[in-house]
């Protein structure tokens, strides 16, 4: 995974990067030999991490070392046996949500790989009956011009939440009084923190745009989204509360 992608906000020069490579290709190392060895093992100084550090928005040295251990160097020994793959924010949204799925009217959308989970959700709704349209338009305001369907509801996945299609979508949704849902890897998105109910899924390489790396990621949107359907078949069948544990 290219450093440069992950912090591609900010402008860095050619030692600054081989420190951080240094830190990716051995956090542990790092933290054993400190600052001053790693500085001096890159050609720089200790000050010179530490402003580095800062540049990056992290308090300090360690606080950085840790963000590359946990967040870019381990997903990549193991990304495959998590079984906490999905949480809903705010939970408390998910029965009335469940409710929603009998009259609600869902136009679904993706881009790229999400696309194909997109895909997967509406032909599921499709078999079930649920009333829902897939979206492959990128712009929601040229396509709302076009058709006269109004909907009730909006689900987005995307996998980063930053996506310039799924950000479009949220901006153009602002103040039309439509749920928004989403599937997302990184809780702390904007379109996480815009939906009014998000299923925050794993994802090992969070930061890994261009889908490179192994990644459970997709396979856990359609795991939960099935776990959803399950809820829902329990609730309309016999009238058990969405988040009664199986």
């Amino acid at each position: 995974m290219e450093l440069e992608n992950i912090f591609r906000d900010v402008k860095l020069s050619k030692t600054e990067i081989t420190v951080l490579r240094t830190i990716q290709n051995d956090p542990e190392q790092c933290i054993r030999d400190g600052i001053r060895a790693v500085a001096e093992r890159c050609y720089s100084n200790p000050s010179s991490l530490v402003r580095l550090a800062k540049k990056l928005k992290f308090s300090g040295w360690l606080e950085l070392v840790y963000f590359i251990k946990f967040n870019i160097t381990m997903p990549k020994l193991d990304v495959t046996n998590d079984v906490d793959f999905m949480k809903i924010q705010p939970a408390e949204q998910l029965t009335p949500l469940l409710n929603g799925l009998q009259h609600y009217r869902i136009l679904i959308h993706g881009s790229g790989f999400s696309q194909l989970i997109a895909q997967y959700i509406y032909n599921k709704f499709l078999v079930i009956g649920v009333n829902a349209s897939l979206a492959l338009w990128p712009d929601y305001e040229i396509l709302e011009q076009k058709t006269a369907t109004k909907f009730d509801a909006i689900w987005i996945v995307s996998k980063s939440g930053r996506s310039s299609s799924a950000l479009n979508w949220v901006k153009a949704l602002e103040g039309k009084g439509i749920d928004l849902i989403c599937f997302t890897g990184d809780y702390q998105s904007p379109l996480a923190q815009a939906a009014d109910t998000s299923f925050i899924i794993h994802d090992p390489q969070k930061y890994d745009d261009d889908i490179y790396w192994s990644n459970p990621f997709f396979g856990y949107c359609i795991l939960g989204f099935e776990h959803l359907l399950k809820l829902w078949f329990r609730q309309t069948a016999s009238g058990v509360s969405a988040d009664t544990p199986d």
